[in-house]
């Protein structure tokens, strides 16, 4: 298995700055392993810039330094102390700067160690998993409206128009402590997975998210292409994707 990775990202229609930041790490010559990482960031000025690049930068580079391990148990524990150490930079510059007061950000990250493919979350950035047939939302939003759909008051598709759709409940950078909560998924051959922002899940629904996975086999063709149709819908928000797709090795 080899896997193949690209990540976009784009300000969108609407808003004059991108608030959202990616990383990659690792999977050199397509090996199954490596880190992915998005945020979507949050507050006043270019605060959300800041928080979500910091978050990004941070846990991607705390991650890349583990790759190596070959223990599984202690990936979601590498995870979560890179997690906490972003949450805590971010805070700490928070509380410094008066412009930065309250900055945070959403956060996903993929860490992909041959098959098994463990996931991260705090907000509504997201991942899915999409094949032939499929598309499975792998990670829970942390907001008001997914407790909404928990609990039965509206349903999936009076979410995507609710008033309070982009009022999260859990971010990173916020307050002193996060959690974030974690999923493994094991990816099978022909298999993609994708981070995104909530920039491209407001305006594409997950039925046209699955078309347009499966019509490119390039990933960076995915990756602009997904980006191309939220702007066509709208280009409401930031939009960010990171690809991940699980390929047959290519033999010479």
């Amino acid at each position: 298995m080899v896997i193949k990775v690209c990540g976009f990202t784009d300000k969108g229609k609407c808003r004059e700055l991108n608030e959202d930041s990616f990383r990659i790490c690792g999977f050199e010559d397509g090996q199954p392993l490596g880190v992915c990482v998005l945020a979507d960031g949050m507050g006043g000025h270019n605060a959300g810039e800041i928080a979500s690049s910091m978050a990004a930068e941070i846990v991607a580079g705390e991650l890349s330094e583990s790759l190596g391990e070959t223990d599984d148990s202690k990936i979601t524990f590498n995870m979560a102390t890179a997690i906490d150490f972003a949450n805590t930079s971010v805070f700490e510059r928070s509380l410094r700067s008066r412009e930065q007061s309250g900055m945070g950000t959403t956060l996903v990250v993929a860490y992909v160690k041959d098959a098994l493919v463990r996931i991260a979350n705090i907000g509504d950035s997201c991942a899915y998993v999409i094949s032939d047939t499929k598309i499975q939302k792998i990670t829970v939003d942390h907001s008001i409206v997914e407790e909404l759909v928990q609990r039965g008051s509206i349903t999936r598709e009076e979410a995507r128009n609710h008033p309070d759709k982009n009022i999260i409940t859990r971010a990173l950078g916020t307050e002193e402590f996060v959690d974030a909560d974690f999923y493994d998924y094991n990816l099978s051959l022909g298999e993609t997975v994708i981070l995104c922002s909530d920039g491209l899940t407001e305006t594409v629904t997950d039925e046209r998210i699955k078309e347009i996975i499966n019509e490119n086999e390039d990933v960076k063709m995915v990756a602009e292409s997904l980006i191309a149709e939220a702007n066509k819908n709208g280009g409401v928000d930031n939009i960010t994707v990171v690809v991940i797709r699980a390929q047959k090795e290519e033999r010479i």
